[in-house]
């Protein structure tokens, strides 16, 4: 799906799912998830579900998701483990400790419509 989004000129997002005190930020924040609160789902395990790549830039900004060639890139970078690139991304943005375990990860790609 990655290398897809890379070859074609596709976008990526991903929802990832961790220990609620493994974010560095509360959810909605602007340091976060550009203050999109709806984008999280807390679960009775205490672990959190975030989405990033809906709207990288923030509200209006049109910046929807990731490039796909530079999402590929992260993920070649961390030996093609995708999880590890999606680690590597939130942990150096400071979303996420260090330390923290993902312990769910979805990824999405498309096309955007050319119109």
């Amino acid at each position: 799906m990655v290398e897809d989004a890379a070859r074609y000129g596709g976008r990526v997002a991903f929802t990832v799912r961790a220990k609620k005190k493994a974010f560095k930020h509360d959810a909605g924040r602007l340091a976060d998830s550009p203050g999109v609160r709806r984008n999280v789902v807390k679960r009775p395990d205490s672990t959190e579900e975030r989405s990033y790549g809906h709207n990288v830039g923030g509200p209006g900004s049109g910046e929807e998701g990731f490039d796909g060639a530079q999402f590929k890139a992260m993920v070649d970078a961390a030996g093609g483990d995708v999880a590890a690139a999606v680690h590597t991304w939130l942990t150096a943005t400071g979303r996420l400790d260090p330390d923290a375990v993902i312990v769910g990860l979805e990824i999405r790609a498309w096309k955007p419509r050319e119109d």
